[in-house]
């Protein structure tokens, strides 16, 4: 159990007994009258959630990470961290940095065959549930504030119907209920519906939400708190992404008629975040856009270490590219992006998809990052100054057109 945090948010809310995202939403959309969008960051790489903590101690804004099962999970995932170690991770950075705002964990698409692994190895449905439960007890051990359950996906069934979602949703909620319990941990926040669901609609989505809020009536789950409602808003993993504001709207009215915050996933690069506050939605989720701006920065980086070290400047060069490269190709799922190998696409495209796909490598040539840096580091550059620096500069811009900055100042203003 993490108890790192110990902003006044915090504090008040665990003294109320609501949970901090339910807390925070309430607070500025019912009492104070100043909405929020709250950013979830996926915690890619320790540069990233460096960026991102640095972000929040600057702008004095809530933080929130969310993990996905291909991220972090009980075996790993693919930044190496398990939510026990990354949640040890965030406690002595935060404690390093003296930040004083919120810092939220979430766990992001959590159900069955939405962990790579489980569509690698062929999964059938009990073997991918029984992982999934994996996924989520030590999830919720760890501290996690909020659980996205995502049933939506399923390789074995053409068209998932309402019904079927929804009674797998309500399973992985009970089960959520009784892990929590079991450990004495205080009530969390959930989330339900995906973007990747076949329906897309409001109707689908209405329909969805009434079941499962239905469904915890009858199993008399009285004490799961349920926040987002996801929803599909058009936005897509892609340079100049863009909000779909009329569709937006509709949804932010169906979660708001059960008592619900829309939350936007996909959110990478959009174009008019500032809008998302203003029409009420509640959360969103950004990235692979951060990985992308990683691997830009880096091979600028890599590139000036390999020129110095060719006019004999420093003694190493690290290959990091050519590693970064390698590592890529080998974990193949560069294929997500493009049907054609990548060295018969043009430079744009090529360097868009490697800077996605690097998120599943970063880990993996850890060792070879931090040799460019130290050689780097040699000539009188901190390079992993200039990492983090690029990540924190762009989640800021997110902070702000969020309306998320100065939390702690404006809270104080109801007393």
């Amino acid at each position: 159990m993490r108890d790192f945090d110990n902003s006044l948010l915090r504090s008040i809310s665990k003294e109320r007994n609501v949970p901090i995202v339910e807390f925070l939403l309430n607070t500025f959309y019912n009492q104070l009258g100043d909405p929020i969008t709250i950013l979830g960051v996926s915690p890619i790489s320790k540069h990233i959630v460096k960026g991102a903590l640095l972000a929040a101690k600057e702008c004095d804004a809530p933080m929130m990470f969310i993990a996905s099962l291909n991220q972090i999970d009980y075996d790993g995932g693919y930044t190496g961290w398990t939510p026990k170690s990354f949640t040890k991770f965030l406690e002595n950075e935060v404690k390093r940095l003296g930040i004083v705002s919120p810092i939220i964990l979430a766990l992001d698409h959590g159900g069955p065959w939405l962990k790579d692994l489980h569509i690698q190895r062929g999964y059938s449905f009990e073997e991918a549930l029984e992982s999934t439960y994996k996924s989520i007890e030590s999830a919720i051990i760890a501290g996690y504030d909020v659980i996205h359950i995502d049933t939506t996906v399923d390789p074995y069934t053409i068209s998932l119907s309402t019904e079927i979602v929804a009674r797998r949703t309500l399973d992985l909620l009970e089960f959520a209920e009784d892990v929590r319990k079991s450990h004495d941990i205080s009530l969390i926040d959930y989330e339900i519906g995906s973007d990747r669901w076949k329906y897309k609609d409001e109707k689908h989505s209405s329909e969805l939400v009434s079941l499962i809020l239905k469904g915890l009536r009858k199993r008399k789950l009285d004490k799961v708190r349920v926040i987002f409602m996801v929803g599909d808003v058009g936005t897509k993993v892609i340079p100049g992404n863009l909000l779909n504001v009329e569709k937006a709207k509709k949804l932010v009215n169906v979660a708001s008629k059960y008592g619900l915050y829309l939350k936007t996933h996909s959110t990478d690069y959009v174009t008019n975040p500032e809008v998302f506050p203003m029409i009420g939605i509640g959360g969103a989720n950004i990235g692979p856009m951060f990985a992308d701006i990683e691997y830009k920065v880096v091979k600028e980086l890599a590139i000036r270490e390999k020129n110095l070290y060719e006019k004999g400047e420093i003694r190493k060069y690290s290959e990091i590219l050519e590693n970064l490269y390698k590592s890529i190709l080998e974990d193949g799922r560069w294929r997500k992006y493009s049907k054609v190998d990548l060295d018969k696409l043009d430079e744009d495209k090529r360097e868009l998809i490697l800077g996605l796909c690097s998120r599943y490598v970063w880990f993996r040539i850890n060792s070879k990052l931090d040799e460019m840096i130290r050689n780097l580091s040699d000539a009188g550059m901190d390079a992993e100054s200039i990492i983090v620096e690029e990540l924190k500069n762009i989640i800021i811009k997110y902070l702000k057109s969020f309306n998320l900055c100065l939390i702690n100042k404006r809270f104080k203003k109801m007393f």
